[in-house]
């Protein structure tokens, strides 16, 4: 037994005997018993790829380094290998890098035979990647040219589409002052309707007026003669009458005189009056009629506008339409050339990439080609086709000779002495507990909180305590600066950084 062997006993004797005993803590510290996590580090099989020739490009291809084991002793195999000497046994101590298992090296051995077929084939198709590179420079060449082409139709189109553009607003701006226009020129043919329509009645109005004054002309006329003939019929009295005609008679005759003549003044001066209204009235007729005839003119040019300015805005809104169908069409032939030449500039820099792969082919040939590398590599594998310790600890488990383990697969475990102890914690307790709180080991030793988990979960059956029932507990952590047995359980006294006290 080894003195690291016979410290680790003493550690686990001392523990455990402080967990039967029992300690009494202060009331401001938090008890629990945790138990010690394993601390144990697995070697695996490896996964030592064969370099092989792809026959078409002619460069070498290994495998991705994410297929590789991350501990740097380790090799590879491409398949499942066979273990031909197992170097350890159980409970052994062994340092970092001691052999723990050889395996079978015929295929690592088949694979030198092969890297140096590789060699001769690289070096044939070193003729093939030059004739490969030269054909991407003329496809990119074409390309480009057609490149140019595209470019030149997209100028050319914009081009097309500002003038379209610039016609466009122009006639849109002259629809604007078309329908303004029609807009005021039926304005005009309402006003001028209304106005026609107003003469019409005025006409009529004057019409019924010079009929009425004709009437009373006639009538008055026909008045007058029936006056002027009673008064001629009463002057022919006078003149009949004697000289010595009595008064009695003449008198009368000469009141129905003054009279008839005063009538016939008066009705004259009617008569006078009418005809200068009927003189006023036709001159007023001639004078509606003259200006219904302008109105009605008008009306007809107003109209004949109207009929115009439909004609023009009609045929400047077709303009639009097609002015619109136009730049929609440019749009559209602007967007089908801007995917091209996506396409096309996709395809240069397929082509350079694909040059560029090929160049890094054609590198990767001649140095296969020029290079013993890859055979160098073959042979440096097959002679480190062994699996060593990543670290140094306890074997505790181990293949055998003659088992046939896939790449990755388990070959040893190593364990070593410990320095983490979970314990478990009611929600309450958690709650009191900061990372980096001090903690003191029953038995001599100390540590700090180095974890505390953000949820709560269910403990194993064995992590139960007075405080920690059969409910969801918060799993804390504890790094302690003494190696301890693994699974060794022990009690721990932290030191809280908050109190339940709830301030006032």
């Amino acid at each position: 037994m080894t003195s690291r062997t016979r410290r680790a006993l003493l550690a686990t004797t001392l523990a455990v005997g402080v967990v039967g005993a029992g300690c009494t803590a202060p009331a401001s510290t938090i008890t629990a018993t945790g138990r010690v996590q394993s601390d144990t580090v697995t070697a695996q099989a490896p996964t030592l790829t064969v370099p092989a020739v792809n026959l078409d490009a002619g460069f070498v291809v290994t495998a991705s380094s994410a297929n590789r084991s991350s501990v740097p002793s380790l090799l590879g195999f491409a398949t499942a290998g066979r273990v031909s000497a197992v170097e350890v046994r159980l409970g052994d101590q062994v340092a970092a890098g001691d052999v723990l298992v050889r395996f079978d090296d015929a295929a690592l051995a088949v694979a030198v035979t092969e890297a140096k077929a590789d060699q001769a084939v690289a070096r044939a198709q070193l003729g093939v990647l030059d004739r490969a590179i030269a054909t991407t420079r003329d496809k990119e060449s074409d390309l480009k040219d057609k490149r140019q082409e595209i470019t030149d139709g997209m100028a050319e189109g914009a081009k097309a589409r500002k003038k379209l553009t610039r016609k466009l607003a122009e006639a849109t701006t002259a629809r604007a002052d078309l329908r303004a226009n029609l807009k005021k020129a039926t304005t005009t043919r309402s006003d001028l309707l209304g106005k026609l329509a107003d003469a019409d009645a005025a006409a009529k109005q004057l019409r019924g007026q010079l009929a009425t004054v004709e009437k009373k002309l006639s009538a008055a006329t026909v008045g007058r003669a029936d006056l002027a003939r009673q008064l001629a019929d009463v002057e022919a009295a006078l003149a009949a009458l004697p000289p010595d005609a009595p008064a009695e008679v003449r008198d009368p005759l000469l009141a129905a005189q003054r009279q008839l003549t005063a009538a016939l003044a008066e009705l004259d001066q009617g008569i006078t009056q009418l005809k200068a209204a009927r003189t006023k009235l036709r001159t007023g007729i001639k004078e509606v009629d003259a200006g219904r005839a302008a109105l009605t003119a008008g009306l007809k040019q107003v109209t004949a506008g109207i009929a115009k300015l439909e004609t023009a805005l009609a045929t400047v809104g077709t303009g639009i339409t097609r002015l619109t169908e136009a730049i929609g069409t440019i749009d559209a032939n602007l967007a089908k050339a801007r995917k091209g030449l996506k396409q096309v500039d996709k395809g240069i820099d397929a082509l350079q990439d694909a040059r560029a792969g090929l160049k890094r082919t054609r590198r990767l040939a001649v140095i296969a080609a020029d290079d013993a590398t890859a055979v160098k590599q073959a042979v440096n594998a097959r002679d480190r086709a062994v699996v060593t310790a990543p670290r140094a600890g306890t074997v505790t488990s181990v293949v055998h000779a003659g088992d046939v383990l896939a790449p990755g697969a388990t070959v040893a475990e190593l364990s070593s002495p410990a320095h983490v102890v979970q314990l478990w914690l009611a929600p309450g307790q958690a709650g009191r507990v900061c990372v980096g709180d001090a903690a003191t080991l029953a038995g001599g030793g100390s540590g700090t909180v180095s974890r505390i988990l953000p949820l709560a979960e269910y403990p194993p059956t064995y992590q139960t305590t007075d405080e920690v029932h059969l409910t969801r507990a918060v799993p804390v952590e504890v790094t302690v600066n003494t190696a301890l047995p693994p699974g060794v359980p022990v009690d721990v006294q932290l030191s809280p950084c908050r109190t339940n006290e709830v301030k006032k």
